[in-house]
C-alpha cells in the first residue's frame, strides 16, 4: 500500500513554524555552557596536573619509591565523546530526570608496568579529579556526585560533564591531540602517527581496576555509518531518540542499542532510504524496528566479545518491542490510514509527541490509486451522427 500523506514539512522544517528536527536540537546557549565549562575543567586539570609526580600515592610499582624527579611529567589530553562528538545531542523531554550531556575523556600519558597495567594508581586519580575541581565547583556552584566510571561535574540541574579517565602510552596521547587539529594543517605539517591496538588504551574505574577501552573506536563506528547512509542516518537516530525520551523518562533503550538497530534497519533498505523524504524514511526504518529489537543486537565495536546490547529483564523487553510496535502502528496510521490531514498530525503527535508541529495545513495528501486513474483517464468522445441511408 501506498503512502497517502507526505509531511516532510513538519519533520525538516519549513520556514513559518518549528519542525521536528528544529525541536530536537540543543539550543545554542545551552551547548555553548557546556562548552564552556568543559574548557575551565580541562584548564584546571591540566595545571593541577603538575603535583602528579610529586607524589607517591598515585603511582604503582617501581615508581612508587623513586624521587619524584625520576617519575615520568604527566599532561594530561582530553577529547570530547559520545553524542556531542558524533553530532547527535538531542534536547530531552523529561527535564528532569533527563539531562544533556557531554563525555570529555581525560586521557593521561603514562608508563605501564610489567604486567601490562598502568603506573598510575586508578582510584587516585579519580581523587586527584575531584580534588582539582572542588574550588572550581564551590565557586561555579557546581557539585560531582559519585560515579563509578567517571567523575561527573553537575553544572545545572539540566546539565553535566562526565569524566571518564584513561590511561594511554604518551604517542596515542598525542595522537588524539593531534586529531583534533585542522585537517589541512595536518596534511602541510606531514606528521602522521601511527594509531596504537586499542587495548593500550585502559578506562579507570573507582575500585580501582582498569579496562581495556577505546572511546575512538565507536566514533570510527559512527562515522562509517554516515559514510555508507549519509545525513539520513543522523536525523534518524535525532528522531528515533526523540521518540525515545518522550516515551520514558528513565529509557533502559541506550543511545548505542539504538543506533545499531537504525543501522540494521536501513541496511535492509538496500540503498533505497535515499529517495525517500524523512517521514517516509522514518516509517521505513520504524516498520522494521520491534523485529530487529526482538533480535540479538551485539556491540559492533567489541564483535569479538558478544557484548549484547540489549539484554534486558522480560518487563523491559516486553516495554521496548511494545513500544516500538505502538510507534510502528501509528505511523502507519498517519502516512498509510488516512486522507485526512487533521488525523494525519494527531496520529504523528501520538507517535513521536508535541514536538511534532500541530500543523495540518503543511501536510500534502497524495492522490490515491483510484483517484490518479480517474485523473488520467481520457475524456469520452461523443460517437459521431451517423444519419440513415438506403443502398441500391
Amino acid at each position: 500500500m501506498g503512502f497517502l500523506a507526505r509531511t516532510s514539512a513538519l519533520f525538516v522544517g519549513a520556514s513559518r513554524f518549528q519542525s521536528y528536527h528544529e525541536a530536537l536540537l540543543v539550543e545554542d546557549d545551552r551547548e555553548a555552557a557546556l562548552r564552556s565549562a568543559q574548557r575551565e575543567i580541562r584548564q584546571t586539570l591540566r595545571e593541577a596536573a603538575r603535583k602528579i609526580p610529586l607524589e607517591g600515592r598515585f603511582w604503582r610499582g617501581r615508581f612508587v619509591t623513586v624521587a619524584a624527579s625520576q617519575r615520568p611529567s604527566i599532561v594530561p589530553k582530553f577529547k570530547t565523546q559520545g553524542s556531542v562528538d558524533y553530532d547527535l545531542l538531542v534536547e530531552p523531554w523529561h527535564l528532569p530526570p533527563q539531562q544533556i550531556d557531554l563525555d570529555d575523556g581525560v586521557y593521561f600519558n603514562v608508563e605501564y608496568l610489567d604486567s601490562g597495567e598502568p603506573a598510575l594508581v586508578a582510584e587516585a586519580l579519580y581523587q586527584f579529579i575531584e580534588e582539582a575541581l572542588g574550588p572550581l565547583c564551590k565557586a561555579r556552584g557546581w557539585y560531582m556526585p559519585e560515579k563509578d566510571c567517571c567523575v561527573r561535574v553537575q553544572i545545572a540541574r539540566d546539565a553535566h560533564i562526565d569524566l571518564p579517565i584513561y590511561s594511554a602510552p604518551r604517542r596515542v596521547t598525542e595522537a588524539i591531540a593531534f586529531q583534533a587539529q585542522d585537517t589541512a594543517l595536518a596534511k602541510r605539517s606531514g606528521e602522521r602517527y601511527e594509531r596504537l591496538p586499542s587495548d593500550k588504551i585502559m578506562l579507570a574505574y573507582r575500585d580501582g581496576t582498569w579496562t581495556q577501552s577505546d572511546p575512538l573506536r565507536m566514533k570510527d563506528w559512527v562515522e562509517a555509518c554516515v559514510t555508507r547512509y549519509g545525513p539520513d542516518f543522523r536525523r534518524v537516530c535525532r528522531y528515533l531518540k526523540g521518540w525515545r525520551d518522550q516515551r520514558w523518562a528513565k529509557p533502559c533503550l541506550t543511545s548505542i542499542t539504538l543506533m545499531v538497530a537504525i543501522e540494521k534497519a536501513l541496511g535492509m533498505l538496500n540503498g533505497g532510504h535515499r529517495a525517500l523524504p524523512d517521514d517516509h524514511l522514518l516509517y521505513e526504518v520504524a516498520q522494521r524496528l520491534p523485529g530487529i529489537l526482538r533480535g540479538e543486537l551485539l556491540n559492533p565495536v567489541f564483535p569479538g566479545q558478544r557484548i549484547i546490547l540489549n539484554d534486558w529483564s522480560p518487563e523491559d523487553r516486553d516495554a521496548v518491542i511494545g513500544s516500538a510496535e505502538a510507534l510502528a502502528a501509528d505511523l502507519h496510521s498517519a502516512l498509510k490510514g488516512t486522507h485526512d490531514a487533521t488525523l494525519v498530525v494527531e496520529s504523528l503527535r501520538r507517535a513521536l509527541g508535541t514536538r511534532i508541529p500541530y500543523r495540518p495545513d503543511a501536510v500534502e495528501m497524495m492522490p490515491t490509486i483510484a483517484a490518479t486513474v480517474a485523473a488520467e483517464r481520457p475524456a469520452k468522445v461523443a460517437s459521431p451522427a451517423v444519419s440513415a441511408s438506403t443502398s441500391g
